[in-house]
């Protein structure tokens, strides 16, 4: 399989569901990666290399990056756009409003200004994203759930008191949604912090969204942009944290990627290691007989203190020509 079968594959599969990444970490496989749903294998980058040798195995469980779709643009939907920017997340507004949905208002979202009824009625690009239902009306909510319910996601919050919840969840059981599917909702939605001002219940649902997405300790959250430009077969090397020790400002699944025309996406934790990764990745562009290969880069305790850091460690970096 060539490697734009290969990112399409694993592009398609993340819309449905977690995907079981395995990497070589060792010689003579090192940097074939296989993936995985349900126990099944869909797709190698190297399926002649299966199995891989022996060697040290890294296994990690793929995700998207966090994407909140927020439906209604009021106070609720303001506060949660405030921070979602501030933790990084991508960010769509959906409101049939324009002065509550629109780019001034909500600069760095996408605004989707449409009668709710006709937004379900076209394809999203979401891959598998947190639903907030925070509309100004309990119709508006009952309607966005029973979509929302039928598409992929990884999460659906709803607001509300408990009565009017418990009257939408009993519209939906008569009309045929399993207790299986209405349990999963989360409503009341948000941690339960006596929540009141509108910067408060942001930050309960909030708090409850990080939780959900921190459950497991080995999920990487990929890129959604940097998975739509793998999956044209554009050619790029990626260079991906595949070890830490210390308190290097990462995580293991952290990717760095550069394009052939010398642009960079994504990061490796930002800092003293990124600039020698982004050296690397540029060494590697120049000289085609690099292959892929595993590089330590250290910040010791004291070089950190020299540089105003606080932080050190080391981490293992997996360089792969794609």
């Amino acid at each position: 399989m060539n490697q734009k079968e290969y990112y399409q594959t694993l592009l398609e599969a993340l819309k449905r569901t977690d995907v079981l990444r395995r990497t070589a970490l060792c010689d003579p496989d090192v940097g074939k990666e296989a993936i995985y749903a349900s126990g099944q294998l869909l797709a190698a980058t190297d399926a002649a290399g299966l199995p891989f040798s022996d060697g040290q195995v890294l296994e990690e469980t793929l995700g998207c990056e966090v994407q909140l779709v927020i439906f209604g643009g009021g106070h609720i939907g303001l506060e949660l756009y405030h921070m979602g920017v501030r933790l990084g997340h991508s960010i769509t507004i959906i409101d049939d409003r324009q002065e509550y949905c629109n780019a001034e208002r909500f600069p760095q979202a996408r605004c989707l200004c449409t009668a709710y009824e006709e937004l379900f009625t076209a394809e999203q690009p979401w891959i598998r994203p947190y639903f907030i239902i925070a509309t100004r009306g309990h119709a508006y909510d009952e309607l966005c759930l029973r979509h929302t319910l039928g598409l992929p996601h990884s999460y659906i919050g709803m607001i509300g008191s408990r009565s009017k919840i418990a009257k939408t969840f009993s519209n939906l059981a008569k009309d045929g949604f399993s207790a299986e599917q209405l349990a999963g909702v989360h409503a009341p939605i948000g941690l339960d912090i006596n929540a009141v001002t509108a910067s408060e219940i942001a930050l309960a649902i909030l708090g409850q969204i990080i939780a959900h997405y921190r459950l497991s300790k080995n999920s990487v959250r990929l890129d959604q942009q940097i998975l739509h430009r793998q999956a044209t077969g554009e050619s790029h090397i990626l260079a991906r944290i595949v070890a830490k020790k210390g308190s290097a400002p990462c995580e293991i699944g952290f990717q760095l990627v550069r394009f052939p025309d010398g642009s960079l996406a994504g990061t490796v934790g930002g800092g003293v290691i990124e600039a020698e990764v982004i050296r690397a990745l540029h060494q590697m562009a120049e000289n085609t007989h690099l292959e892929d290969r595993i590089q330590r880069f250290s910040l010791d305790a004291r070089k950190a203190g020299s540089l105003g850091m606080i932080c050190g460690g080391e981490v293992e970096v997996l360089f792969q020509r794609r």
